[in-house]
């Protein structure tokens, strides 16, 4: 059984593989973004994405903080 030390690494990992990327990918998406129009949809999906990784984030660091 994984130790909460290797959860938290793997979760941290991905964060960083994530973020890595993000950054890889700004110029692109700089020059992308003025060129759409944005739409209900996106700004929705962003504000959903946003509540996901926080209520995920919230209830790992809750289960790695338990007794």
């Amino acid at each position: 059984m994984p130790t909460r030390i290797t959860i938290l690494a793997i979760f941290g990992a991905i964060g960083f593989s994530i973020g890595f990327l993000a950054f890889l990918a700004s110029p692109l998406i700089a020059a992308w973004l003025p060129t759409i129009v944005v739409d209900e949809a996106i700004v929705f999906a962003t504000i959903s994405g946003a509540a996901g990784a926080g209520i995920s984030t919230t209830v790992v660091s809750m289960w790695a903080r338990r007794p």
